[in-house]
């Protein structure tokens, strides 16, 4: 089976905030048919963020051809999981995951593991996942070994997966193609950019920062990164052929466009990458 293409769609966050539904019809005419979403309110919407009910969702998405494949979502806890559940069941989305997390200490990743194999656990009657999407800081290392793989050795893989942004991989000092080989069948989804040519920034945030200082909140994630490190997919340095490669070889399913900047206009970044992946190998239009 071949990766088919997708679209995060915080890659056009301003334009969803203005019009959703136009936005999905116009990102789904580019030729983004399979949407992730983004939730951050999922204490008040459980849904995709943006207070439309499963039915009416299901038949907007019907007339453009599009499906909802994976989410971030937050919070997830023992109030919001149910309905949760009972939203992105019925709109047939199987992954559900959440876009960031910190680890200040080794017992504190522990918790968390814990606590992604309990949401993995209740939504596995569903026919559903929770999937694991990293940054850099995954790629700090405690007791020896990148926080990622903790998580990957402490996480059952019958309730949690992963989705590998190959960007922040990158960032944080790894080779993306290496980590997907190391996560094996439990990679499903590849999140993919591009790293600027231009920029003056360093490959890996770790030359401008204290490796051995652990992210432990989102203020100590920001810095050291330039929204104009980024740039659309098949413009920048990344080897996206090689990480498409090897993601077909463990058998993962998506490769999910995540624009987190761009120097363009939304939908001018987003047509760029499409026709990009439309030259690769390995990505199925079916």
């Amino acid at each position: 089976m071949a990766l088919k293409v997708g679209i995060q769609l915080y890659s056009v966050r301003e334009e969803m905030a203005k019009d959703p539904f136009e936005t999905i019809r116009k990102v789904a005419e580019i030729g983004y048919k399979n949407l992730e979403v983004a939730n951050s309110r999922a204490d008040q919407d459980p849904g995709v963020g943006f207070d439309v009910p499963a039915d009416k969702l299901l038949e907007i998405l019907g007339g453009f051809g599009a499906q909802v494949v994976s989410s971030h979502i937050c919070p997830i806890d023992e109030t919001t999981l149910p309905a949760i559940i009972e939203y992105h069941h019925k709109i047939g989305n199987k992954y559900i995951g959440q876009s960031v997390d910190f680890f200040p200490d080794y017992d504190t990743l522990l918790k968390r593991c814990e606590y992604y194999n309990q949401v993995g656990k209740t939504l596995a009657p569903y026919g559903m996942k929770f999937l694991y999407h990293n940054h850099y800081q995954e790629f700090q290392k405690l007791q020896d070994k990148y926080v990622l793989y903790h998580i990957m050795e402490n996480t059952d893989p019958a309730y949690v997966d992963f989705e590998l942004d190959t960007f922040w991989a990158m960032r944080g000092g790894a080779d993306p193609v290496e980590v997907i080989r190391t996560l094996g069948s439990r990679m499903k989804l590849v999140h993919q950019k591009d790293f600027s040519k231009t920029t003056d920034s360093p490959v890996n945030l770790w030359t401008v920062k204290d490796p051995s200082k652990p992210i432990a909140t989102r203020e100590d994630f920001g810095g050291g990164f330039d929204p104009k490190d980024f740039c659309e997919v098949g413009t920048g340095t990344m080897p996206i052929q090689d990480i498409l490669d090897a993601a077909n070889q463990v058998g993962a399913e998506y490769v999910i466009l995540e624009q987190d900047f761009t120097q363009l206009s939304p939908m001018e970044s987003i047509q760029i990458s499409m026709d990009s992946f439309r030259k690769y190998q390995g990505i199925s239009w079916e």
